[in-house]
């Protein structure tokens, strides 16, 4: 069954929440693969662990397996599906197992796949700090092929899966300790409370990953535990993500007595915990058990912030559409709360691919009032009614490093003769339409020209419009003069007419300066505007022929660039 990204983000990201909210194994591991195998779509989903010492992974979880023999696989590393997702290197799918030449068969395990009916196999690592703990493997009893998009969202579900697991296994294994050593007379007091309170750590911080609360009170709770404060930077430890203290991050060099821990869950690294002391042994251990949950804040607040993208997506598709009226406008505005501005700003941003989502998480964090922010048509779009925020956008990517190159336009309130049913005019979806076309045009004419920072759509000129229209591939051809005869004749007598024309223009009509920046006599400008007045008629050099010749002599160097 087919769903759409909003619907499986949201999907996605209850599923993350229950599972982070079971503390033993083996449910755990039997909700991951009911899960799974809901999210995906899938005939079947089935967990497994892997075994380095006996060079196996074993399935230990499955939903939708319908033989035993299947459900108890123990597949060697490096064969099969399982066994080559196992060993952690990456993910991997098969359209049809039974005829995959490329994998490594047995024939004993192939016959009991053949049995259970699987062609189509997609299997992604279960990994931990580096650490591989197994495979997450979807099923299909029919051959077919698996989209990057298939690929990417089980990865993300083996992320979470992964973290899950581990935390499960910690708790049981720490809840052992306490049941086995309260049990052991030469064990003292102060063994069982070591435990104990490593145990209610466990809990109070799980609760607070839970709450939604802030990262702060997670690392709060660790301070208490450890009588110390505790920052969490990012990699470079420069950079304060969450704090137990107002204190700032203490300089490394400096503080050579603390402990650095990185924050690291399902293969990637999220961050560094610092603390203001140097820790024992026993100390550190409760510090990895913050980490553990830092990590699983984070992936938690990512996934909501990926709903709230998703939705925004929608919200932006919307009034950017066209088709809405001002009373729809106005319920999709006070859905997120701008709906009591007096105008609203429309920008249109570029940002690569690799790091769109942290370009569009750090604008959503800097802003202090209701903000719309999604991906739409290849760009990033906002919609905000704070005109303080949008003039500290250009400071917010310059302290990120990044290239700032977009365009914005306002709409006021009262821009279309609408109303809403209260009778309080406002602005129709055509009014959102326009703004959003005329922000993205700016944007265009930034990219064309090679400018970088914000233009504003309203003072958008002729040329930046004629150009983005070039550059598009839209712009009519009897929109712009003919340059064929200067073009031919160029070709013809490897001469430099069209060129020459271009700096003459750009220079003013000045023959000096385009004898300069030619690098030539200017007795040989004047020839050769003689020579373009032959071409192209006297009034080459006379408004409004002058305007026509300018547009497609920049239209021109535009398409020599590119």
């Amino acid at each position: 069954m087919a769903h759409t990204d909003g619907d499986w983000i949201r999907r996605r990201l209850r599923s993350a929440t229950q599972l982070t909210e079971l503390r033993d194994t083996e449910t755990t591991l039997q909700a991951v693969a009911r899960h799974t195998r809901g999210l995906m779509g899938s005939d079947m989903a089935y967990v497994s662990f892997t075994d380095f010492d006996r060079n196996e992974t074993v399935i230990r979880k499955t939903d939708g397996v319908r033989t035993q023999a299947y459900a108890t696989i123990r597949q060697p590393l490096g064969t099969g599906v399982l066994g080559r997702v196992a060993i952690g290197h990456s993910s991997y799918w098969t359209p049809d197992y039974q005829v995959d030449e490329k994998l490594h068969h047995l024939g004993d395990i192939d016959d009991i796949v053949a049995g259970e009916g699987v062609r189509a196999l997609l299997g992604a690592p279960l990994t931990v700090a580096g650490r591989v703990i197994g495979a997450l493997l979807i099923a299909h009893r029919i051959p077919r092929e698996f989209s990057p998009v298939e690929v990417e969202r089980l990865e993300s579900v083996a992320d979470q899966a992964a973290v899950a697991i581990d935390n499960a296994q910690r708790h049981e294994q720490l809840m052992e300790l306490v049941e086995q050593t309260s049990g052991e007379r030469e064990r003292t007091g102060s063994d069982v409370a070591a435990l104990s309170r490593g145990l209610d750590l466990d809990r109070r911080l799980m609760e607070t990953v839970t709450s939604e609360l802030p990262a702060s009170s997670l690392l709060s709770i660790g301070a208490q535990v450890l009588d110390c404060d505790i920052w969490f930077t990012d990699l470079p430890g420069r950079r304060p993500i969450a704090a137990s203290t107002d204190a700032p991050v203490p300089d490394r060099a400096a503080n050579a007595g603390g402990t650095f821990l990185t924050v690291t869950a399902a293969g990637r690294q999220f961050g560094e915990l610092v603390t203001d002391r140097a820790l024992g042994e026993a100390e550190q251990t409760l510090l990895e058990r913050v980490s553990l949950h830092t990590a699983l804040w984070v992936m938690l607040a990512r996934a909501r912030e990926a709903v709230e993208l998703r939705d925004g997506t929608e919200a932006v598709a919307a009034l950017a559409g066209g088709d809405l009226d001002a009373p729809a406008v106005r319920s999709v505005l006070a859905e997120w709360w701008l709906h009591q501005a007096d105008r609203w700003c429309v920008l249109v941003l570029d940002s690569p691919d690799p790091v769109r989502d942290r370009v569009m998480r750090a604008l959503s964090a800097s802003s202090p009032s209701p903000v719309i922010i999604a991906p739409h048509d290849g760009h990033i779009c906002v919609v905000t009614g704070d005109a303080r925020w949008v003039a500290a956008v250009p400071d917010l990517f310059a302290a990120r490093g990044w290239t700032l190159r977009g365009g914005m336009t306002w709409v006021a309130a009262g821009s279309a003769d609408a109303a809403d049913a209260t009778g309080t005019a406002g602005p129709a979806g055509r009014d959102f339409a326009a703004a959003h076309r005329q922000a993205e045009l700016a944007a265009s004419a930034q990219r064309t020209l090679g400018r970088t920072g914000l233009s504003d759509g309203a003072g958008l000129g002729i040329l930046a419009a004629v150009l983005h229209l070039a550059d598009q591939g839209e712009l009519p051809t009897p929109l712009v003069a003919d340059l064929s005869p200067l073009t031919g004749y160029d070709a013809s007598h490897h001469s430099g007419l069209t060129r020459t024309a271009q700096v003459y223009f750009d220079t003013d009509g000045s023959v000096a300066r385009t004898a300069t920046v030619l690098g030539v006599h200017r007795n040989t400008v004047r020839q050769r505007l003689d020579r373009i007045g032959g071409l192209l008629g006297e009034d080459w050099n006379t408004m409004p022929r002058k305007l026509d010749l300018q547009l497609a002599l920049r239209v021109q160097a535009l398409a020599d660039r590119r």
